[in-house]
Formats: C-alpha cells, sequence, structure tokens
C-alpha cells in the first residue's frame, strides 16, 4: 500500500472504518472509569447531587452536601441518573455519560467535517480528536463540559447544512436553535453564545443576511425548552433561586478583578500537542508566511518585508467562496478564544468546543500534502519533535516504573505505556522518510489514545500511592451512609467525594473533630497514622482500614535517588505516610 487509505476505497469501506474506529474510541474512552486520579474537584456536584436525585425521588433541585445547588442547569443531572438507574450508582456510571458524549462528538465531527470538505479530511479529523489530551481527558470526567460540547458542535452541524442547503431546508434551523437549548440546559449560556457568534460573524463576513435565521422563531424555540425549569425552581425556591442566578452566576463570573491574559493560546499549545505543532506550521501556510522561498539573492530582510503584503493577500483569500470553510472554522476557534480571554475566568477545559476546529485544520493540512505528494516547508520539525518526545517518554516512564516496581508490585499491564510511546516514536520517525501522511496520522493517534487510556485507566492510580479509592471501597461495600470527614488532608476530601458520591466534610483542628465526635451517629474518619498517634491516643477509634500515600512535597533529589535504589517496601518511609480509615464505633 502507497498510503494507509487508497483513492479507491468506497466510501462504505470508509464509513466501516468510522464504525471501527469509533467502536475503539468508546472501549479506550470508558476503560476503567473508575480510576483516581487523575479526577477533578466539580466531579464531587454531579456524583453526589445524582446520587442524591436518584436515593430521594426528586429530579428537579440538586442537593449537594445538604444544600441546593443552581449553579447549572439540569439537563447532566438527568443524564447521571439515568445512567445511575441502568447501571448502578457508582463513579463508573457517573462517568459514563461523558464518555458516551465523548464518542459521539467524535462520531458528529465526521459527518461536520465531510460537509465542509472533500477527501481525507474527515476521516483524519476523528483520529485527530481523541488523541488530544484535553478531549480524550474530560471525557472520563462526570462533568458537563464534553456534554455541551456536543451540543455546540451538533447546533454547528445543523448550520453548515442549513448554509449549504442556501437556507432552504428550514427544519435545520429549528433543530439548530434546539442544539444550543439543549447546551444551554446542559452548562449554560456559553452554548448558545460560541455557536450564536460563530454564525453570525461567518454570515457578516460572507455578506449573507441574518434574517434567514429566523431570529424570532429560534427564540420561541429556546424559550419552550429553557423556561419551564428556571420557571419551576423559581416557582419552588423563589428568592432563593433568582440571587444565586443574579449573584453567583452572572455578577461573580463577569465583575471581578482577574486582568486579561493570554492563558488561552497556552492552552490551545499545550494541550493540543503533539497536533498543535503540526497547527501552527498549518497557520504559517494558510496565511503566505511558507508560500514563497527565501533566495539567497533577496536575503533575510526582503523575507519580512514581504511579509505584510503576502499576509494581507492571504487573508483575502479567505473570504473567497471556496475558501468558505476554513473561513469558518477559523472564526469558530477565534470565538472561543476572544470569548473566553473576555471572561478572565482561566480554566483549561473552557476550550474544550474548539477542538474539533482545531482537529479539522490539522487534518486539511495532512490532507493538503498527501495530496500534493510532497513535504512542505516546516513539516519535518513537528514530526522530529513529535518521535524524539514519544521516544523519550517512553524511556523515561519505562525506568520511572520499572523503580516503582522495587517498592510494590506493579500490574504488568502498565508497562504497555512505555512500549505504546517508544514504538509510536520509532512509527512516526520511520514514516517521516516514506512521505505518508495518513500512516503518520494514524500512527500518532493510535499511540496517543492508548497511552491515554493506559495512563489514566493503569499508570496514574497506581503510582500516586493515594488511599482514598481502597477507603471507598470498604465504605461502600459496608453500605455506610452516615457522616464522613476528613482530617487535614487537603483535596482528598474530594477524591473520595468522587468515589463515593457521599459527603464527605473536610476538618481543620482537634477542636472540630472532637464538636464532629460528640455526636452519637456512627462516623467515619480519614486521618494520617501521625495525627491519629499524636493528636488523638485517648480518642476510642478503631481502624477499620490503612494503607500508605506519598508525602507531599518531599520530592528532593535524596528521595530520588532513593526511589531509583530498589528500597524494599519496608524501607521507603521517608517518601510515605501511612493513612487510616477510622470508625468511632
Amino acid at each position: 500500500m502507497s498510503t494507509f487509505f487508497h483513492d479507491y476505497f468506497s466510501k462504505a469501506t470508509e464509513k466501516q472504518l468510522v464504525f471501527l474506529w469509533l467502536i475503539f474510541c468508546f472501549v479506550v474512552l470508558s476503560y476503567k472509569l473508575d480510576g483516581v486520579p487523575p479526577y477533578h474537584s466539580d466531579e464531587n456536584f454531579y456524583v453526589e447531587s445524582s446520587r442524591n436525585m436518584v436515593e430521594s425521588g426528586d429530579y428537579l433541585t440538586p442537593v449537594y452536601h445538604d444544600k441546593k445547588r443552581f449553579a447549572k442547569p439540569i439537563l447532566y443531572y438527568w443524564f447521571v441518573s439515568a445512567s445511575y438507574k441502568i447501571f448502578g450508582v457508582n463513579l463508573t456510571s457517573a462517568r459514563l455519560a461523558s464518555a458516551f458524549f465523548g464518542c459521539l462528538t467524535i462520531g458528529l465531527l465526521y459527518l461536520i467535517s465531510s460537509r465542509l470538505f472533500e477527501g481525507r479530511i474527515a476521516f483524519y479529523s476523528i483520529l485527530i480528536l481523541p488523541a488530544t489530551f484535553l478531549h480524550f481527558q474530560i471525557s472520563r470526567w462526570a462533568t458537563t463540559d464534553i456534554v455541551m460540547s456536543f451540543f455546540i458542535l451538533l447546533a454547528l452541524y445543523f448550520f453548515v447544512r442549513l448554509y449549504q442547503s442556501d437556507f432552504k431546508e428550514r427544519s435545520d434551523i429549528y433543530l439548530f436553535y434546539l442544539a444550543m437549548a439543549l447546551g444551554f440546559m446542559t452548562k449554560g449560556p456559553p452554548a448558545i453564545i460560541i455557536p450564536a457568534m460563530v454564525v453570525l460573524i461567518f454570515l457578516v463576513a460572507t455578506k449573507r443576511t441574518l434574517f434567514q435565521l429566523c431570529i424570532g422563531q429560534g427564540g420561541m424555540i429556546l424559550l419552550v425548552v429553557i423556561l419551564p425549569w428556571f420557571a419551576t425552581m423559581y416557582f419552588l425556591h423563589g428568592d432563593e433561586f433568582t440571587n444565586h442566578i443574579i449573584g453567583a452566576e452572572i455578577k461573580a463570573r463577569l465583575a471581578h478583578g482577574t486582568p486579561l491574559s493570554l492563558y488561552y493560546f497556552g492552552v490551545l499549545f499545550r494541550y493540543y500537542l503533539p497536533w498543535s505543532l503540526f497547527f501552527l506550521v498549518a497557520v504559517l501556510h494558510q496565511f503566505g508566511l511558507y508560500s514563497y522561498s527565501l533566495s539567497p539573492v533577496s536575503g533575510l530582510s526582503e523575507y519580512f518585508k514581504q511579509i505584510p503584503a503576502n499576509l494581507k493577500a492571504q487573508v483575502r483569500l479567505l473570504f473567497v467562496r471556496e475558501n468558505e470553510s476554513v473561513l469558518f472554522c477559523y472564526i469558530w476557534i477565534l470565538v472561543c478564544l476572544i470569548l473566553f480571554i473576555l471572561v478572565r475566568t482561566e480554566h483549561s477545559r473552557y476550550m474544550l468546543p474548539a477542538s474539533s476546529a482545531v482537529a479539522i485544520l490539522t487534518a486539511k493540512f495532512f490532507a493538503d500534502m498527501e495530496k500534493h505528494g510532497s513535504d512542505w516547508p516546516g513539516y519535518k520539525i513537528p514530526v522530529i519533535l513529535t518521535g524524539i518526545i514519544f521516544i523519550l517518554i517512553g524511556l523515561f516512564s519505562g525506568v520511572g516504573l520499572y523503580s516503582l516496581d522495587s517498592f510494590y508490585p506493579a500490574p504488568l499491564r502498565i508497562f504497555a505505556l512505555p512500549v505504546v510511546f517508544f514504538f509510536g516514536g520509532i512509527a512516526v520517525m520511520a514514516l517521516k522518510k516514506t512521505r505518508q501522511a495518513g500512516k503518520q496520522v494514524f500512527a500518532i493517534s493510535f499511540a496517543l489514545v492508548l497511552a491515554f487510556s493506559f495512563l489514566s485507566g493503569d499508570v496514574l492510580s497506581h503510582a500516586s500511592r493515594y488511599p482514598m479509592k481502597l477507603f471507598a471501597e470498604k465504605i461502600l461495600s459496608e453500605k455506610f451512609s452516615g457522616p464522613i470527614v476528613v482530617y487535614q488532608l487537603g483535596n482528598q476530601r474530594a477524591r473520595l467525594g468522587v468515589l463515593t458520591g457521599q459527603k464527605v466534610l473536610t476538618i481543620h483542628s482537634p477542636e472540630q473533630l472532637e464538636e464532629f465526635l460528640a455526636t452519637e451517629k456512627q462516623v467515619r474518619i480519614v486521618m494520617r497514622q501521625a495525627d491519629f498517634r499524636d493528636k488523638f491516643p485517648d480518642v476510642p477509634l478503631k481502624i477499620v482500614a490503612e494503607d500508605i500515600a506519598w508525602l507531599d512535597g518531599r520530592v528532593d533529589w535524596e528521595r530520588t535517588k532513593e526511589l531509583f535504589g530498589k528500597a524494599e517496601s519496608a524501607d521507603f518511609s521517608n517518601l510515605t505516610e501511612k493513612i487510616y480509615l477510622l470508625t468511632n464505633k
């Protein structure tokens, strides 16, 4: 085979490949979803609140830590609750909704990119998207982000259908507004603002009229979907609901002193590596910075003199009808960047809605280069860097996991991580010489998706040495539903809350703990062995379970040498501490 996908492949064959890739993506996205870390502290809100819904039968008002939670609309809580009802109440069920929508987003990306571009761009884009860390990791968290991103993409898909039918398919405009409304009911205003701004700016840029959007009818669709739950909340909770919406959700998010920054440009680069290296080269090609050669006669100064005129010419070409799809994708990315720069709330996951556009433009770069049958200027640099990074990660992660295995036995499967990176790097470097862009996209994507899966499902949860999973299993196996507290253990409270789906509190002082123990209820307490021994020797507490955790802030050169010195498990107390799960009865 001269290329990974022959030109004579039929559409049916390509669709079969897409179907198989989607199945593979769902398997890796849902692989060991109960692994923590990685996790996000916001998962507590949805894991516990949805559990309360299932147990109480109240599916209208989310309750977290015995308080009503109005921070997000209701739709995502319903998705998690439905998963709980079908698959049981556990962390895997809570995260399954996100994994499902993460996979749906990949399939939907194929549909929209097939409409925007011809050739292999659609298939390459769905290879790239799940191999971006931002999309992969957020698809494994029980948070609203991936579901909202899906509905934003769905809205843009229906707009593309509408635009390509010259606004004749009226059903598409109604589905466009319905998708935005469902996105709003998942996370709120960004689900409307992002697609609406992309569409409006695109129509203005292409000199189309806005009345074809049926804004009045669309507004009615938005109200019909959005208003009932908000009206119900106001009817049930009155000023408590409105004060939260106006105060915490509007004023607090818009009126704050955080300065403007270029944080999201950094997110676009860091969280999309190594694809961002290729994307950067694609942008440079798109705007003409690689479109002409630097002759020895002209010199470097002449090169820089030509940049403004060349850039201006390339920008004008974006507005030619043949390039409208490219223009649409750039507007899509810029709207996300500018919106969240102006909001000034810095969360990397906010750039998730732009991921599909980045994947499409990066796929276009590979497909165009493959079509011309030659390497474009600047292409070899990201290829070489990607190969080197993969090989180095493979080597260092292999050494690290081998050293870790000297402390406590590591399952053989976690060594798949360095193997995948090492051979992935070799494949990328080897394919550079054969000039087969399709094979390179597949090699990078397949290696990254597998590596992310092993990293999230096996390696991090094993290497981090956190005891909360063992304790959560003990609490759930005993069907304990009483008060649970964590004594001076920082973010371990959030981890235990995510794993149990129950209310977990933090206590900071001995006085608070004594007051807490004064209750007649049976309680569970998570505490360091040192605190239990030194501060509460006379308190009648029994040990239910115990485990070890790495000491925070204790990784210096001496301890690193100790780690690599193959010390016996009993001899690495300088690196770890013992944690207890205690009970008062």
